[in-house]
């Protein structure tokens, strides 16, 4: 081996063991890179306050239209929609607002534009059973103007419908209904008025049937600009007329209890209920069933109840009198009968007793006639 050979190999052999002793340095790590979040578009309280007024209103339509009841299902997926934008909105989450609101506007505007048809047909049916029950109150009779108003107000709104004016059937039909409800009231009031004054009852309650009269004639001036208002006026009429009503039967079944009363006092008292038992028997059970409608409240019934036991008292007072009088009759005429046969068999006895004393005959004593004291 040369010389250069060796020092080739030592040289090599110093760099490995430099190698090996001394680790290159780390080189720098990267610096973090911040990373700026893409920004949607901003989202202005105007357009969301825009956005909920919308949806509101659809709300409320639908809510009007009985759609909660009708469209159930449909009504509760919307209405979820709504209430989750409502509570982003109140926390200012308008992102949520935004998306949660915009699905619940299609959502309602769907459900009014497929129910409204429905709330119609709704509608219309329940104005013909408005008009049913006004008629069954006898509206042709006792109020004809005021149910020809309100026959106007149901062909309009048919005509409505027939022009596919959906939301404005929906309103007149709302109208026809306010009207027969009226005219129902109203006629009503009418009758219970015409029992009223038949039996005489207005002064007993004079304040509350001025008042009836009163509501009872504004009806008519409120039937064709203002059904709703009629309807309330009707309603407080026949309220007043029923309280006048109620407070003549009170009254009433007040004075025919005490008259019925007096015939049974006089009736007890002469021991009726021995004298004539089936008939004081008779009159006690009216009495009883008088006694206990009127503690019901009942004075309608209560009222014809005393009236009828006042006179069947009465017949029972008369028949016992009647028959006490024949007693004390026959008592009288008994006494008499008894008093002259004393008086006779006392006048016998003078006169038996002067005969004897001048004759010298025994005395013989007459036999007793038959329903005479010996």
């Amino acid at each position: 081996m040369t010389l250069r050979r060796v020092s080739i190999l030592g040289l090599a052999a110093a760099v490995i063991l430099s190698a090996c002793a001394t680790k290159p340095p780390a080189a720098p790590e990267p610096e973090p890179q911040t990373v700026e979040p893409v920004k949607g578009p901003e989202i202005s309280k105007e357009d969301l306050d825009a956005l909920h007024g919308r949806v509101l209103a659809l709300r409320k339509e639908a809510f009007e239209l009985g759609l909660k009841d009708s469209m159930a299902e449909d009504y509760a997926a919307a209405e979820a929609r709504y209430v989750a934008g409502k509570a982003a909105l109140d926390a200012d989450d308008r992102p949520t607002a935004m998306a949660e609101l915009g699905a619940a506007e299609p959502l309602f505007a769907d459900l009014v534009s497929k129910g409204g048809p429905l709330a119609a047909q709704n509608r219309k049916a329940a104005a013909a059973d408005s008009r049913q029950r006004a008629l069954n109150a006898d509206a042709e009779t006792l109020s004809p103007e005021a149910l020809a108003q309100a026959d106007a107000l149901l062909v309009a709104a048919d005509a409505a419908l027939a022009a596919g004016d959906i939301r404005g059937a929906i309103d007149a039909y709302g109208l026809a209904i306010a009207a027969f409800d009226a005219v129902e009231k109203r006629s009503t009031a009418v009758s219970v008025k015409t029992t009223v004054d038949n039996l005489e009852y207005g002064p007993m309650d004079a304040g509350n049937y001025e008042l009836a009269g009163q509501k009872l004639a504004a009806v008519d001036g409120l039937m064709a600009t203002d059904p709703k208002a009629a309807g309330d006026a009707a309603d407080e009429s026949l309220l007043r007329y029923r309280l006048v009503l109620s407070k003549g039967w009170e009254l009433t079944a007040g004075r025919n209890r005490s008259a019925a009363e007096r015939f049974k006092v006089d009736a007890e008292a002469i021991k009726a209920q021995v004298a004539v038992k089936q008939g004081y028997a008779d009159a006690k059970a009216v009495w009883d069933a008088a006694v206990a409608a009127s503690a019901s409240g009942d004075n309608e019934a209560a009222a014809p109840l005393f009236e009828k036991s006042e006179y069947l008292f009465q017949e029972v007072y008369e028949l016992a009198a009647t028959k006490r009088a024949a007693a004390v009759a026959a008592i009288q005429a008994a006494g008499d009968k008894n008093a002259r046969s004393a008086t006779i068999a006392e006048k016998g006895d003078e006169a038996i007793g002067t005969d004897v004393l001048d004759s010298d005959e025994p005395v013989v004593e007459a036999p007793a006639t038959e329903g005479e004291e010996e």
